[in-house]
């Protein structure tokens, strides 16, 4: 008989490979949950934003104004869903604007980089920074349920209940919030004290303008110190923001420890996180080009359908411009109405897929790097049930009056589950 104790049976792909371990992330984002779960955030995101939009739409600036304006869409007036060609596919180029993972990220970090722009007046400042903060509250609940479930589907393979995933994400909804805002309360501190560098340089009449000058360039090494600090938190927190959520997700951190992963993880290994990125771009493409097709599809054969009794021209009339060709009531105008909303339920649950896949994607992400900076394995995440499991088992006093361990351990199954043993 051949001995065949050499031969290759299987090949672990995966350990090879360990960016496959991304495609998981589309089956993550594909959840209901997650979909409904993004399509609310966006709409509470939305809503938001024009608010601030009329508050401030007394603005006299006309890029202001149209700022303004962009800003203030619902989600399903965005024409997302258009699938992208087979050319965008494969042109890195064009994913800015067809890749999930490339547009939720711009879309989140957008406010707070408006808000750093240097030629933004006081006024624009402050409205960007609003629609920042607001985005930010949701998204750190929402993001959060979305990661924390993410988190335990891949390292557990098991479905958290919509129970436990919610009431993590609001025990630890100020770790979420607070974490991406550390580093940009620390870029104003620094700017706060280059402001105060800079009165030196005030152009003032006489001889105090050259003694300003002199005592501003003794001290310019500070300036450019402070500018490094800046840089160095702004940099980090672009890049890392998005794995402040899967630490805190998958290690039920704080807002500290996980400001600490991202930027280690971000500075320490910058290529490996490149092209994870890129690898999750391409793969969340694939992924948009078939829920987009998928959407489209629903909507135009319905209308095909639908039209085979209604008539194609006056179901186009009610579906593009939402007039019809005979005169109708309220009633008939409010049927009208629910048309237009179930559609665009439909296209709020397709374009959420960017927003949920953008979240699954970062917390595999975040997975990944933390194997290759810390060592840790893959199938590790916190449970908060079974942190009582590693700890001591329970003492009691002996006849002798030695402390021992309990014979009965239903008081470690206590500390677990959270009930008295003395009551059990």
């Amino acid at each position: 008989m051949a001995d065949d104790r050499d031969t290759i049976r299987s090949v672990a792909w995966r350990e090879l490979l360990p960016g496959l371990h991304l495609f998981s992330a589309l089956r993550m984002a594909l959840s209901f949950r997650a979909l409904v779960l993004s399509a609310i955030a966006l709409v509470a995101t939305s809503a938001g934003w024009r608010l601030f939009g009329y508050l401030f739409s007394g603005t006299s600036d006309p890029h202001f104004q149209n700022q303004i304006e962009l800003n203030s869409h619902w989600p399903w007036e965005l024409h997302l869903l258009v699938a992208p060609s087979a050319g965008q596919l494969l042109t890195p180029s064009d994913w800015d604007d067809t890749s999930p993972l490339l547009i939720a990220w711009r879309e989140l970090s957008s406010p707070f980089i408006h808000v750093f722009t240097s030629q933004a007046t006081f006024a624009q400042t402050v409205y960007w920074l609003l629609c920042a903060l607001w985005a930010l509250a949701f998204w750190a609940f929402i993001g959060g349920v979305i990661t924390r479930t993410a988190a335990v589907s891949f390292a557990r393979q098991e479905n958290l209940a919509w129970g436990k995933a919610a009431g993590f994400a609001q025990s630890r909804w100020g770790a979420y919030f607070a974490a991406p805002l550390f580093p940009v309360l620390g870029a104003f501190l620094a700017a706060a004290f280059l402001a105060v560098l800079g009165l030196l340089l005030r152009p003032d009449p006489g001889t105090l303008a050259d003694a300003g000058l002199l005592a501003a360039g003794a001290l310019w090494p500070l300036a450019l110190f402070g500018g490094f600090v800046m840089a160095f938190l702004l940099i980090g927190l672009f890049f890392g923001w998005p794995l402040m959520w899967g630490a805190i997700s998958s290690e039920g951190t704080d807002s500290f420890g996980a400001l600490s992963h991202a930027l280690s993880y971000t500075y320490q290994r910058p290529l490996q996180y490149l092209m994870y990125a890129v690898g999750a771009a391409g793969i969340g493409l694939l992924g948009w080009y078939l829920v987009a097709l998928f959407a489209v599809l629903i909507l135009e054969l319905t209308a095909w359908g639908v039209s085979w009794g209604s008539g194609g021209a006056h179901l186009t009339d009610v579906l593009l411009t939402g007039a019809t060709q005979t005169e109708v009531n309220s009633v008939g105008s409010a049927g009208t109405a629910l048309i237009h909303f179930w559609n665009n339920c439909v296209r709020m649950l397709a374009g959420a897929f960017v927003f949920s896949y953008f979240w699954s994607a970062s917390t595999v992400i975040y997975f990944l790097l933390r194997r290759l900076v810390d060592g840790t394995e893959l199938d590790e995440v916190y449970l908060p049930e079974e942190q009582g499991l590693h700890g001591l088992p329970p003492l009691k006093t002996g006849p002798d009056g030695m402390v021992e361990a309990a014979d009965d351990p239903a008081g470690l199954a206590g500390a677990v589950t959270g009930e008295d043993p003395a009551q059990a």
